[in-house]
């Protein structure tokens, strides 16, 4: 039996401190925190940990450099100190490293300007990362555009050494009791508050083994992401809050040999910068960052910002790279925190990304809105503030957490070794192809076509992935090999094929 499985029949009928609805960066960061303090914690996502906007970040640990254009100099003095508590405390899967940021002659901000920008961003943070400084010999110079000039400026920030779904997902995992339970795949069909006994009864539906099941809690927390305005209208919770979004592509080249730090280059727009971060055997080359109204066009990629991130791409490094093939892409939707009468169309970067904590004025509910990972620790703190002055932890402190270690295996093209799939799914809650190739591993990031390769020369490898993922009553091997390529196909193979053709 897996941990899935295992999860399922204990929560059955069993009463909670508190339920958190969402297992991206919010509610993994609060869900560790509560159960390091003695809570009975359930975890519920109605898809797979890290599925939303968690798992397509820039996996930068920033202190909100670019906030100093706005002179929000507090908020950059709060994600400083938050960045540098993340590296402190969780040294193992976030370092220290540098970056550098490429002046440009033509169309940039004056070098000696970011020199002293850089400078006061330092001081912000307390000087606990490297001093800034000018560097003008480096290795990246041989892929970069000459109009970016000889110049650089260095600075260091956090950066997550595996990925975020990892980072995301060893926190749920870490925490697994009897007491505290995570499921994925799993939706909330009714939430019903009984005011006598003071419990929520919320009626749960697995999505893949069909069964269902209620629990109950003294609290409900509402950490959805992108999906929390969805999930208070379904339970009719009232917030004066409200998320807008902004999307976010990036898309992965071949890494050049000499690529080995994260590259800021400016857009000469709007104040932004376009960021090329080595990452295993790929860079990525973005993010946009796109106004969007809907959550499904958020999470997908069109022909426009691949076309938008080509042309910045050739504006900034050499045509051997710009035209190189495109090995994959990562869409993410950022929700931002507004006020439920906002109503401005503006540029994304002008809206904070600072989180809000709402806590209802009837119900033992709250909803977070906004956050980043930077800013988890302090969420997580803050929530379990609020938390602590009206439900008390029912266990006297955390139960010990047995550290268990992967068994690791080889995928065809990687030089990197990955967990198999079989632990995945025994220890990690992976149910699909996509959860193993995409979340568990960096395959699916790291290897063209979203792992199966420029020719489908690996389907046969992950014919044989596939054959070790649970069967459920509609599901068979065969079928989730189906669905990946059909979900490769629509979301790859017809926006990349004809541009990887050109070049």
């Amino acid at each position: 039996m897996n941990i899935r499985q295992t999860n399922w029949n204990i929560a059955k009928n069993k009463c909670f401190d508190i339920t958190i609805i969402g297992g991206g960066i919010n509610g993994a960061a609060i869900y560790k925190k509560l159960s390091q303090q003695g809570y009975k914690v359930f975890l519920v996502d109605k898809g797979d940990f890290s599925c939303g906007t968690s798992q397509a970040s820039a996996m930068m640990i920033w202190g909100g450099l670019l906030y100093l254009k706005n002179l929000d100099f507090l908020s950059v003095y709060n994600l400083s100190k938050d960045r540098d508590d993340l590296i402190e405390s969780y040294g193992n899967q976030i370092i220290s490293r540098y970056f550098r940021y490429i002046p440009n002659s033509e169309w940039g901000r004056n070098k000696y300007f970011v020199y002293l920008a850089l400078q006061f961003y330092w001081l912000l943070g307390k000087c606990k990362r490297r001093r800034p400084s000018f560097q003008q010999k480096f290795e990246e110079l041989s892929f970069i555009n000459k109009h970016n000039g000889k110049d650089s400026l260095i600075y260091q920030e956090g950066f997550l050494k595996q990925s975020d779904s990892r980072f995301v997902l060893d926190w749920i995992v870490k925490h697994q009791t009897e007491e505290s339970l995570a499921i994925n795949y799993c939706s909330i069909l009714n939430a019903t508050y009984n005011n006598k006994d003071k419990l929520w009864s919320l009626d749960l539906k697995d999505n893949f083994a069909r069964g269902e099941c209620t629990i109950k809690s003294k609290m409900v927390l509402n950490c959805a992401g992108v999906w929390t305005d969805e999930v208070n209208k379904q339970f009719r919770i009232q917030s004066p809050y409200k998320h807008v979004f902004s999307k976010g592509v990036f898309i992965g080249f071949e890494r050049p040999v000499s690529h080995r730090i994260p590259l800021i280059f400016e857009m000469g727009k709007n104040g932004d910068t376009l960021t090329f971060i080595p990452w295993g055997p790929v860079s990525l080359w973005g993010p946009t960052e796109t106004m969007e109204k809907s959550i499904k066009n958020g999470y997908t990629v069109k022909p426009d910002d691949i076309d938008f991130l080509l042309k910045h791409a050739s504006r900034n490094l050499n045509t051997s790279l710009s035209n190189s093939k495109i090995i994959s892409l990562r869409c993410g939707l950022r929700p931002l925190a507004v006020k439920k009468t906002f109503e401005a169309d503006c540029y994304p970067l002008d809206l904070s990304r600072n989180h809000r904590i709402v806590e209802d004025l009837d119900l033992p509910w709250i909803s977070i809105y906004g956050g980043k990972i930077s800013g988890c620790l302090s969420l997580a703190h803050n929530v379990a503030k609020k938390i602590s002055k009206k439900v008390s932890p029912s266990l006297k402190g955390s139960s010990p957490v047995v550290n268990q270690f992967p068994v690791y295996t080889s995928f065809p093209g990687l030089q990197e070794q990955v967990p198999t799939v079989d632990w995945c799914v025994a220890n990690e809650f992976c149910c699909t192809l996509e959860d193993y190739l995409r979340r568990r591993t960096n395959i699916a990031q790291w290897v063209s076509r979203e792992g199966l390769g420029a020719q489908a020369e690996n389907i046969e490898y992950l014919r044989g992935v596939s054959s070790c993922l649970p069967i459920f009553e509609e599901k068979n091997h065969e079928m989730y090999l189906n669905e990946y390529k059909n979900l490769v196909q629509r979301q790859f193979d017809t926006l990349v094929d004809g541009v990887n053709r050109l070049t």
